[in-house]
């Protein structure tokens, strides 16, 4: 999308902020990261003409759930929070409390999160593997893609998710 207008405008030291510290969580311009808070706005209004098609194969779904965080060697498990999914992967926030338990590298590091879907009385396992890792100040934010998916497991997600 071409960017050929400027907005200017005042705000609250507070919302200033908040807004940059957003920014440099998600490593992205103070402008950037005001640009795509204003769209996500306009989008859940329908009130933007500019939509363009999502890119990902799966749309994200925003969820806030806590989930336990195991990993393939022994001792290696903490808690967390699911902060969206959709069928083809996760965004997990790690508290720095638990970044010695939990060992995930920027990209191939094999997890298993256990969660509660809202609509769900049993838990949810799915195998994940990380391919982006964002070093917060008080967490760590992983995204991951779900590989080897339990049928049963994966069935209630799509279900959830449609």
């Amino acid at each position: 999308m071409k960017k050929d207008s400027l907005i200017c405008f005042r705000a609250s030291k507070d919302l200033h902020e908040s807004l940059a510290r957003v920014a440099k969580e998600d490593r992205r311009s103070l402008s950037s990261t005001i640009e795509m808070a204003l769209s996500n706005y306009l989008k859940e209004r329908r009130a933007f003409p500019g939509i363009e098609k999502e890119k990902r194969q799966y749309p994200r779904k925003t969820l806030s759930v806590s989930t336990v965080i195991n990993q393939p060697e022994p001792g290696h498990m903490g808690i967390g929070a699911i902060t969206d999914i959709s069928l083809g992967g996760v965004k997990v926030l790690i508290p720095k409390d638990f970044k010695q338990q939990i060992l995930i590298d920027s990209q191939n590091s094999r997890f298993e999160i256990i969660f509660n879907l809202p609509t769900e009385n049993k838990p949810i396992r799915l195998s994940c593997e990380s391919n982006r890792v964002i070093d917060a100040e008080d967490s760590i934010n992983v995204g991951a893609f779900f590989v080897d998916a339990d049928f049963k497991n994966y069935k209630a997600l799509q279900t959830y998710l449609m």
